[in-house]
């Protein structure tokens, strides 16, 4: 076997350029002493809340920040977007075939409800209730099986190799979780604290507040600094930035472009921005007519004027994507580009060529992302311009994905964030019969490419097997990629140490503090 010891592997095989770290946290190693302190309470408000306390089964990005501090996994993000390292794990042993994984729990780390050790039968538990669940399911799906030989060594042994596997382990959802407080709530978590994570459950008042404190019985005796995390759901963004003017809040966790650029105005806070992993997109659905027309589908990918669209609803702070989805900085970024300008004289003519002609579709976005539902009556306008006629629908977001889920739309505006691993970016979204494939998309060539890019351990073989399936993807284009966005947040000057992390991470709430 090969040692894999914390601060791991990643940074071989992914490369960020720019700052992936926050430069207000590198200011608090140096300013003001650079010593933190202890207790006070952190106000953060998001754009909604969240849907449920169950990192197994929680979707949607308001519940994942609920969620994230409460709970502990085998390993997580470091500040590096693309590096990983141990959490619970002290130590990882990989075998030289790829297919065998053994861990070395932490120990002393205590669950927050029944105060008992974690050890390794939770940690295969909890692996195997990701797995029923069927949310994440994919992330596991080469486990073969899960063994304890002792109550702190766990060993993964894989079908086959999964390039992305300690990645997927680092994901903040896949959290270990306590049995005995899964079994006490009927197997439910929606509304309860399972985690031995820094901060444990206080009070939730759906879309009022949820409040975590600190866990006296932290493995890190030392963290966190803060006593109280509140996040307050406040879903209009004037009302947002009004409440972190007048310091009824904290921080923002996510701005808008449009936030960041009134806010950049306002001494008392401070605005941070980094590369980020949110990337936007017009889903085609491939299953109804007429964009089963691949033509039809390259006509509207050739009608979208991507840098009009990102001028006017994201004030020119976003990157285009001209080809595939993977960003620009990202090394699996595929350099190639399909669509360099608007072309409207191409599109008119690959819609003569499939025979269609005054076409009518519909166009849904969720209301509560207001910059979505501006690009939606941006590409409704530049559509009307080849012989489309679009309705835009603009629904509650429960609605809104909802329908996505079912693939009931002809077209939609929305993003994706987080992701990390290549495989993130493309196999559950592209291949055939995947649980976010929302478009339908199916493509024999792409499932092959897909499925051997997550099995090969070389970084360049995978990168050229991401462009070859990133190509074609987009050449067919059940997805018209619009633009990847900044990851911005806004904070009073007071925050100290939080890591604004492209994949939009608050696990560096355990070493914030507040200097007031």
């Amino acid at each position: 076997m090969r040692k894999i010891w914390v601060v791991l592997l990643v940074a071989s095989m992914l490369m960020w350029t720019g700052c992936s770290g926050s430069p207000s946290r590198e200011a608090d190693s140096e300013g003001e002493g650079g010593k933190p302190r202890p207790g006070g309470t952190i106000r953060i408000a998001l754009q909604s809340d969240g849907k449920t306390l169950d990192p197994h089964k929680a979707t949607d990005a308001a519940s994942m920040h609920l969620i994230e501090n409460m709970y502990s996994r085998l390993m997580r993000y470091t500040e590096k977007y693309g590096e990983v390292e141990g959490e619970l794990a002290e130590k990882v042993e990989v075998s030289k075939d790829g297919k065998t994984y053994t861990f070395t729990l932490r120990k002393g780390v205590r669950f927050h409800g029944t105060g008992r050790e974690l050890t390794s039968e939770d940690v295969k538990y909890s692996i195997e209730r990701i797995i029923d669940l069927g949310v994440r399911k994919d992330h596991f799906s080469a486990v073969d099986e899960i063994e304890t030989p002792d109550s702190h060594t766990v060993v993964f042994r894989l079908k086959q190799p999964m390039a992305p596997f300690l990645t997927y382990l680092a994901y903040p959802m896949n959290a270990i979780v306590d049995r005995e407080t899964v079994e006490n709530h009927d197997g439910s978590l929606d509304r309860a604290d399972a985690g031995s994570g820094p901060f444990q459950l206080d009070e939730w008042k759906k879309d009022q507040y949820l409040r975590l404190k600190k866990f006296p019985g932290y493995y890190l005796p030392e963290k966190p600094y803060l006593d109280e995390v509140v996040f307050r759901p406040i879903p209009d963004e004037t009302a947002r930035m009004t409440a972190l003017r007048n310091r009824e809040v904290d921080m923002i966790l996510d701005v808008s472009a449009k936030e960041a650029r009134m806010l950049e105005q306002v001494s008392s806070v401070e605005v941070v921005s980094v590369p980020g992993t949110f990337w936007e997109y017009i889903g085609l659905n491939t299953k109804r007519p007429p964009l089963d027309d691949v033509k039809v589908r390259q006509a509207i990918a050739h009608a979208v004027d991507r840098e009009a669209i990102n001028k006017i609803a994201k004030l020119n702070r976003a990157t285009v994507l001209k080809g595939g989805n993977i960003p620009p900085n990202h090394w699996a970024h595929a350099d190639f580009t399909l669509y360099p300008r608007r072309n409207v004289a191409k599109a008119k003519q690959l819609l003569e060529e499939a025979g269609k002609e005054n076409l009518e579709l519909t166009l849904k976005v969720g209301s509560d992302f207001p910059y979505q539902v501006d690009a939606a009556q941006i590409v409704k306008q530049q559509l009307k311009e080849v012989g489309i006629d679009v309705k835009v629908s603009a629904q509650e977001s429960g609605l809104f994905f909802d329908a996505l889920g079912k693939g009931d739309f002809d077209m939609a505006i929305v993003g994706w964030l987080g992701f990390v691993d290549p495989d993130e970016f493309t196999y559950n979204l592209f291949h055939t019969g995947a649980p976010w494939n929302q478009q339908g998309y199916s493509n024999e060539q792409v499932d092959a490419l897909l499925e051997k890019g997550r099995t090969v351990g070389d970084q360049e073989e995978r990168k050229k097997i991401y462009h070859r399936a990133q190509k074609i993807i987009a050449e067919e284009a059940p997805m018209v990629f619009l633009y990847v966005n900044e990851r911005t947040a806004a904070m009073s000057k007071a925050v100290k140490g939080f890591d604004v992390h492209p994949t939009v991470t608050t696990h560096s709430l355990e070493e914030t503090w507040l200097a007031r």
